[in-house]
């Protein structure tokens, strides 16, 4: 009797356990989520009380679950005073595009070499979408296929240590892309790069392929730059 006892119990124990990580990761996506659409604003504090409030949880889980968004980028941690959104400033825009160039750049080579035929209908998927989307009136479509081009092609790159670094980039990567979003102008020219990226990869020219993927990453670099930092900008110049 004592084992039967002992194995339900183990097994509720066991149950409660595996919704208390459920519990835990959707609050992670959720917030996420928030952070990535803009719901949380850069450099928005988050209050550990409030959210044990909005979703009904302790605080333990709570510290755990920023933690987390803090090691996956999303979110930054000030001594003794908390978290708040991750805003991102003229040295860190740089250096989120220099590793996706250099990291992306070498993807869309290898993509271009060993992508397989499920790839390549997806890269024509896509294609598709991009030629028909008008980024002037929804410049936030053209930026979530955008997106989607670069992800396809990290995964077909088939390098697992480039989508293990891909991992937290792309969490960065997704701010920029937020602060890209607010552009037409550079969404008009990120969808023509797009173009032209799917173009090499299909062709499979592998050398056109890293050439216009970094080429497209050092253009949009600029140009957020320059709309969006044009204070900041001859300072950092000047300390180069």
């Amino acid at each position: 009797m004592y084992k039967i006892v002992k194995i339900i119990l183990d097994k509720k124990i066991q149950l409660v356990y595996y919704l208390m990580v459920m519990d835990k990761q959707a609050v992670y996506e959720d917030i996420k989520q928030q952070i990535i659409k803009e719901k949380l604003l850069p450099g928005q504090w988050l209050v550990e009380r409030e959210l044990c409030t909005t979703y009904s949880i302790s605080r333990t889980p709570i510290r755990e679950i920023l933690w987390k968004l803090t090691a996956d980028g999303l979110l930054e941690q000030e001594s003794n005073r908390g978290f708040t959104v991750m805003k991102l400033g003229l040295e860190q825009i740089f250096e989120v595009f220099q590793t996706r160039e250099a990291v992306e750049g070498m993807a869309a080579r290898l993509a271009s070499r060993k992508g397989d035929e499920s790839f390549r209908s997806r890269l024509e998927e896509i294609k598709g979408k991009l030629i028909r989307v008008d980024v002037e009136a929804d410049p936030s479509r053209g930026s979530a296929l955008g997106r989607q081009m670069h992800h396809a092609i990290m995964q077909a790159a088939g390098n697992n240590m480039m989508v293990d670094i891909y991992g937290k980039l792309k969490n960065l990567a997704t701010l920029t892309s937020n602060i890209a979003t607010k552009s037409s102008a550079i969404e008009r020219i990120s969808k023509e790069a797009h173009l032209e990226i799917i173009k090499a990869i299909l062709d499979q020219d592998e050398e056109k392929s890293e050439r216009v993927m970094r080429e497209h990453l050092r253009e949009t670099c600029r140009q957020v730059v320059e709309q969006f930092y044009p204070n900041m900008l001859g300072g950092a110049s000047n300390n180069k």
